[in-house]
């Protein structure tokens, strides 16, 4: 059996991450599984405490470890960063996830129950290659990776009062009328329209009222059918708060591509650039405002995990 090296953030979903963790640690210890395992305090801890192991990680060990990750996104996304910044071993990544925002790793099969998570990892017996997406900023001259998504403007503001959020009885016990008060919120903190250009190809393409940028990683979804342009892009205009709301409702009860000020294409490959400061994230994680020169690629990484070592009605156990 392989040995763990544990990154867990206890603060992810509100704190409510800590009981998650402390179960997960429980069946390790009773199960004698072997690892060693490092907490996050703030954001930056996880890509700091992966690339310490690595420095420290003998050669010999290389094959030994794999990294399970405790949390959301974020915290993974700062992990596997982390690794390719290193630049010394891919090691394999198993993810737990105990956030809200779970769309990665159902993709991947994973089930959002963390104990029963866990047995998938622990019934693995070799790493899977998943597809993510690599991205370069040329403004920067730097290289990051997106496992979900890479938001631009309104999405991003969304994320990141959410992140900050302090009506936390309110989303416990109402949340639609949270989520109307945040949408709300953000939209009218994004009071300006910006211009966006997108190069699809050889095709380019223009858009001056952009509102919402998003960026999709679909290569693991169900339905393979578009799975030879993976990555998603939705472009919404800046319309009055009713069409957007019209918008939003959309999403969750039909199909918003169809709407005139939403602008939507799959590729497998992409050039986009927003010359003036917007706020942006990337799974979840708040990289504030910033100009953004992002030249986007498939590339893939191994995960361990056996998504069908468990049954169905495991895997939908909350």
């Amino acid at each position: 059996m392989k040995s763990f090296y544990v990154i867990a953030n206890p603060h992810a979903n509100l704190g409510k991450s800590q009981k998650d963790w402390e179960q997960i640690q429980k069946y390790l210890d009773e199960h004698a599984v072997d690892y060693r395992a490092a907490e996050t305090s703030v954001a930056g801890d996880a890509q700091a405490n992966i690339q310490a192991f690595l420095k420290n990680l003998d050669y010999a060990d290389y094959e030994k470890y794999v990294v399970l990750v405790i949390g959301g996104n974020g915290t993974l996304n700062e992990v596997l960063t982390g690794i390719k910044e290193a630049d010394v071993h891919d090691l394999p990544l198993a993810f737990i996830c105990t956030s809200n925002h779970h769309q990665f790793a159902d993709q991947l099969g994973i089930a959002p129950n963390p104990l029963v998570a866990l047995k998938q990892i622990l019934n693995a017996t070799e790493a899977v290659q998943y597809s993510l997406i690599q991205y370069y900023e040329s403004n920067h001259e730097e290289t990051g990776y997106f496992l979900d998504n890479y938001s631009i403007g309104m999405a991003a503001n969304l994320a990141n009062l959410r992140s900050r959020e302090h009506h936390h009885w309110l989303r416990t016990h109402c949340r639609w009328l949270a989520n109307v008060i945040d949408i709300c919120k953000a939209y009218y903190n994004s009071a300006d329209a910006f211009s966006a250009t997108l190069r699809i190809g050889h095709k380019y393409k223009f858009y001056k009222r952009a509102f919402i940028v998003n960026l999709q990683n679909r290569t693991q979804e169900s339905d393979f059918s578009n799975n030879d342009q993976p990555i998603e892009i939705t472009i919404v205009d800046r319309v009055n708060i009713f069409l957007f709301l019209i918008f939003v409702a959309t999403r969750k009860f039909g199909d918003p591509t169809k709407l005139p000020f939403v602008h939507h294409w799959r590729t497998d490959n992409l050039h986009i650039t927003v010359n003036s400061l917007e706020q942006t994230q990337v799974d979840c994680r708040e990289l504030g405002g910033k100009y953004n020169d992002l030249y986007l690629k498939l590339i893939n990484y191994p995960f361990w995990i056996n998504a069908d070592s468990v049954s169905l009605e495991e895997r939908r156990k909350k």
